[in-house]
């Protein structure tokens, strides 16, 4: 038998519903993509109207609703206003202070930031007021306290103060500037003038005059001030009457601190002269072991003469030192040298009554300085000292002023003894 698609009838069959079976299938595939683009197009459609929407919305031009701010709100604005306005006012009435002019090299210095910013003999406004400094006004920082609230400052004409540092702006602040440890060596009492004012103090009317005798200046302490006349030793005539009676020229002589007597050495014996009645006593004269060089210096106080001798041992370790002449007792003792094979010269007296000395090896630019007090205990010289007049100083009377050295500063360590 054939089989059924091989007959008439089969192909009829076949041919007939396979070609409609097509074609329905085509129309079906035709109707769902008109279907779909339909949908896409209806789907542009929305978004663009929705897009339009928000561009509207968001346009500047549309109108805004904004509720009003809450009324705390304005009161924090209305203060605020205040406060501006003060600030205003407050700048109106006190004018700007004008920059400050720094000194050449970077130096530390106080401005001061109100009107008058006063100055004071030593640290604390338990100390004398010495003058002020008007706003803007500057001063050279020298030294300060151990915790930096007081600052010592130079004034131009050579004196020093101390000023309050929250009264004024510190500018060039650096770790070098030295603690002053020993504040008393840098105070002197207002009525002595030693500390003068950058802008003087408003004349006080005259006091009634009183039983109370006025306090007479301590001999030696402090030295008047450097335009003060005074007499040279050269000129007196004890100095002439005992230079004619030596027959070495004296090499060194110096005023006590009152001006009563005057020491000198010719190398040979060191003398101290009474003015008034040219009496002369001879306190040291030269052996075989040693004899009086120079640099006769008057502590302040006027009871001990420190001067240099000389020893004469062969290869003498030391063999120059300072001796310390006690007056009252009429006794003489030599300072130790920190080593035993070190020279010590240049000795000058501190304002408190110390002795700084140079010790060396041979070259006195090479040394250290060393600062003993009057039992000859020493220590190595540090921080700032407060000098008496030189030897040079001490040739006039009234000695001329000292100054203020600091240990470590100048590339000599005997820079101390010279003005």
């Amino acid at each position: 038998m054939r089989p059924f698609w091989q007959t008439g009838l089969g192909k009829l069959v076949i041919g007939g519903c396979g070609a409609q079976l097509g074609l329905m299938l085509s129309l079906a595939g035709l109707t769902f993509a008109m279907l779909f683009c339909a949908m896409c197009v209806t789907t542009n459609v929305i978004s663009l109207g929705l897009a339009r929407q928000l561009v509207e919305t968001d346009s500047p031009n549309a109108p805004a609703s904004a509720s009003e701010p809450p009324a705390d709100v304005y009161s924090l604005l209305a203060e605020v206003d205040l406060l501006l306005a003060q600030i205003e006012a407050l700048q109106l009435q006190e004018p700007a202070l004008p920059p400050p002019v720094l000194p050449a090299g970077g130096k530390p210095i106080v401005r001061a930031n109100q009107s008058e910013v006063t100055l004071y003999s030593g640290p604390g406004i338990d100390y004398a007021p010495v003058g002020r400094l008007a706003a803007g006004q500057s001063a050279e920082i020298v030294g300060r306290n151990v915790n930096s609230t007081w600052w010592l400052v130079a004034l131009p004409n050579g004196s020093f103060a101390w000023t309050f540092n929250a009264l004024v702006t510190a500018i060039n602040i650096n770790e070098t500037i030295p603690v002053v440890t020993t504040p008393s060596e840098l105070v002197q009492p207002a009525s002595f003038g030693v500390v003068a004012a950058a802008t003087p103090l408003p004349a006080q009317p005259p006091s009634p005059p009183t039983a109370t005798p006025t306090p007479t200046l301590p001999p030696g302490t402090p030295t008047p001030a450097a335009e003060v006349s005074r007499q040279y030793v050269e000129d007196t005539s004890a100095f002439q009457r005992v230079k004619a009676s030596l027959l070495t020229p004296p090499g060194s002589a110096s005023f006590s601190p009152d001006g009563s007597r005057f020491a000198m050495t010719e190398r040979i014996r060191i003398y101290t002269v009474g003015l008034a009645g040219a009496h002369t006593d001879i306190w040291l004269e030269d052996n075989d072991k040693l004899g009086p060089m120079d640099g006769l210096v008057w502590s302040p106080d006027g009871q001990y003469l420190a001067f240099v001798v000389g020893f004469k041992q062969k290869y003498c370790r030391p063999c120059r030192a300072v001796g310390l002449l006690n007056l009252a007792e009429k006794s003489i003792t030599y300072l130790t040298p920190p080593d035993p094979s070190f020279d010590t010269d240049m000795p000058r007296w501190t304002q408190d009554g110390r002795l700084l000395i140079n010790a060396h090896l041979g070259e006195p630019a090479d040394g250290v300085a060393y600062v003993y007090n009057i039992y000859g205990e020493s220590q190595k010289a540090e921080g700032i000292y407060v000098l008496s007049a030189s030897h040079e100083g001490q040739k006039w009377f009234p000695w001329r002023p000292g100054r203020i050295w600091q240990a470590g500063v100048s590339e000599r360590a005997d820079s101390y003894n010279s003005d």
